[in-house]
């Protein structure tokens, strides 16, 4: 077992795009970036938990801390017939959708090897500029 990390490959990708990130989301238990402001000053890279419910959570936060003025790059697996996808994202000012091509694997946090399987769907990246 271990928590399912943004392989290094593609973090490193978003610091070149963006420079330097928060991460509001991160492997820490006393982090709670649901209830915390993020950051105004850098983009916030946000790669939630993909439990049942947890993507419409953070996406929701996601919509209200841009509205505070904050830039967000979020990875999460193509929904597109969620409510939250239609309610959020699609079509919304200032957001962009980046289909990724292929498939993305994660991390394991324990042996910091890649996950022999990778996720069903494929993934986005979501920028709110």
């Amino acid at each position: 077992d271990g928590v399912v990390l943004t392989p290094q490959w593609f973090l490193d990708q978003i610091v070149e795009e963006f420079g330097e990130y928060h991460d509001p989301c991160p492997f820490n238990p006393t982090v709670d970036g649901l209830e915390s402001e993020w950051d105004l000053n850098k983009i916030n890279y946000v790669n939630p938990p993909y439990k049942r419910g947890q993507i419409a959570l953070w996406v929701m936060k996601a919509a209200i801390e841009h509205a505070k003025g904050c830039k967000i790059a979020m990875l999460i697996p193509v929904y597109s017939d969620t409510i939250y996808f239609h309610e959020y994202i699609y079509k919304k000012p200032n957001i962009e959708i980046r289909l990724l091509r292929g498939r993305i694997k994660f991390v394991n946090s324990k042996t910091q090897e890649p996950f022999k399987s990778q996720l069903p769907s494929p993934m986005m990246l979501v920028v709110f500029s």
